[in-house]
């Protein structure tokens, strides 16, 4: 295990030494993901966004680069994680919302296997919530602390402390509709759940002594709803000038059916198929006067700021202990939250709003620094740049690729010319200046010119000077789709690399390859 780690180590300083033209001391590379729960895109102070307050998000982007138009692979918590953590889409993986997906491999544990420690601090969003899915060590939080289940690690520190559920008591006073979704925290800061986590990160971070690399996840569950920052962080907040959501000009009578269907849910949460823990979902925009959308929007900035203070606290000890050298960061999130845009809340549906996310890298070595990236990114590539940036080999099974030499040498021929999302029956299609949002058995389409409608209010479906190119994007879709397919469903035969036959032998217009020593198409046959 040793000599596997050492190669490995050898390997991982080589390529980002071959990136900046310098040698470095070999050290192993550790990897520390660092997730919020449904953070918007324009939630970074330094990309733009003054009415934000992250120093420490700030910094990585200062210390990193910016992946400006990064995009997630599922428009909901569950859905977005299993994508990107097994490295497949949700037909491949079966997990389109809420559904089981630890019996899919996830590339953690093809850098477990190579030898490196895994864990994770906070919310995986694993389903069914006991799965280790490739992590040695496991602290399990989750939105809504179940003070019944011994595997909650944040619910069993609350019940140790006396404490009952916060969740309970912001949303049972009778006034949960007029607030929103937005209260302060009731408890004590270090109560907080993002408090919680990063606390316990920064601990892990401290304690760790042992000798294999690490590859280190933190999910925090913020800013997540119901938008319940601790005061401290509120009080940054008050009377700061920060922007109304936008409405379309048609308002929603223009969508197809399901945006007002999924409000008119949120208005009465018992219409979901299952009731959310204290009817946290249950929120009514109707009638919302400006200060009322301050107000939410208010809290749920602030809510990043407190997670921005842990994150600081976690940048701190990893300097602390000498790791930054040899430690790639990589910060991002599931999806975003309409926040009122749209006339809507959360997410679910493909707005930008909901599919757009921040995302910074910063490089163990501190090149490129401060550097814009605003070509497309989809986070299904994670995976495989990780694997790449420490010598493994990119499993056949991932759907994604490695975006390795973009990151270090700022290489753009990595940037894929289209990114995709699916949820539930929805399927986005998204290019540098359009967007495409199919709707599998339904008769509504979407189709937007994102270069001059960026609100997305103006559908194109019906326009016959689009017809063309929405026939030849759906005809990539296809070709994405039956591609993907082919190679991911071999993940569920258990086969960790996901070789395919060898049937047809190299195409010369195949992409991927077949065969470590191809053979020309006629001596195949």
């Amino acid at each position: 295990m040793k000599i596997i780690i050492s190669i490995l180590s050898l390997v991982a300083t080589c390529l980002v030494a071959g990136a900046t033209g310098e040698s470095t001391e070999q050290k192993p590379m550790n990897v520390v993901v660092i997730t919020t729960d449904q953070q918007r895109a324009d939630a970074v102070g330094a990309w733009g966004n003054d009415y934000m307050i992250t120093p420490n998000m700030d910094r990585l982007v200062k210390e990193g680069v910016s992946f400006k138009r990064a995009y997630v692979c599922g428009s909901t918590c569950v859905s977005s994680r299993a994508a990107f953590y097994t490295g497949q889409f949700a037909h491949n993986t079966g997990c389109y919302g809420f559904q089981e997906w630890a019996h899919n491999r996830s590339w953690v544990e093809d850098i477990r296997d190579a030898g490196y420690y895994t864990a994770a601090m906070g919310k995986v969003h694993h389903n069914p919530p006991t799965a280790m899915m490739g992590y040695d060590e496991r602290l399990y939080t989750e939105n809504f602390p179940d003070l019944q289940k011994s595997y909650d690690d944040y619910a069993n520190y609350l019940k140790a402390e006396g404490q009952p559920s916060p969740m309970k008591i912001l949303t049972q006073g009778g006034d949960w509709m007029d607030k929103h979704t937005s209260n302060v925290f009731p408890l004590e800061e270090k109560y907080h759940v993002d408090q919680f986590v990063g606390r316990m990160a920064t601990r892990w971070i401290q304690d760790y002594d042992r000798d294999e690399p690490f590859f280190l996840h933190i999910g925090f569950q913020g800013p997540h709803d119901p938008y319940d920052p601790p005061q401290r962080f509120l009080d940054m907040y008050e009377g700061r000038d920060v922007p109304l959501p936008h409405f379309d000009v048609n308002g929603l009578d223009v969508r197809p059916g399901q945006y007002k269907r999924f409000m008119e849910a949120c208005n009465n949460p018992n219409r979901f198929d299952a009731a959310p823990h204290y009817g946290v979902w249950a929120v009514n925009l109707e009638g919302m006067d400006d200060e009322a959308f301050r107000r939410m929007r208010r809290h749920y900035y602030a809510k990043i700021t407190g997670i921005d203070y842990q994150v600081g606290r976690i940048l701190d000890m990893l300097e602390e202990k000498g790791l930054m050298d040899n430690t790639l960061i990589i910060f991002t999130s599931d999806h975003g939250d309409n926040l009122g845009d749209h006339e809507l809340m959360y997410k679910w549906l493909m707005t930008e709003q909901t599919v757009h996310v921040p995302m910074m890298i910063r490089l163990p070595d501190g090149s490129r620094a401060g550097e814009i990236d605003n070509g497309l990114c989809t986070q299904m590539d994670v995976g495989p740049t990780i694997l790449t940036a420490l010598g493994l080999e990119v499993p056949q099974r991932l759907d994604g690729s490695s975006n390795w030499k973009r990151v270090t040498t700022g290489d753009q021929s990595e940037v894929p010319e289209m990114v995709f999302c699916e949820d539930n029956y929805l399927t986005m299609v998204r290019t540098k200046d359009r967007k495409l949002i199919y709707y599998a058995g339904q008769e509504e389409e979407e189709y937007f010119n994102m270069k001059t409608d960026p609100w997305e209010e103006y559908n194109l479906v019906k326009n016959p000077e689009y017809s063309q190119e929405i026939l030849e994007l759906k005809a990539q879709m296809l070709e994405w789709l039956t591609v993907s397919r082919y190679l991911g469903s071999l993940s569920h035969v258990k086969q960790e690399n996901g070789k395919r036959s060898m049937w047809p032998a190299n195409h010369p217009h195949d992409p991927y390859i077949l065969s470590t020593s191809p053979k020309p198409v006629e001596e195949a046959e």
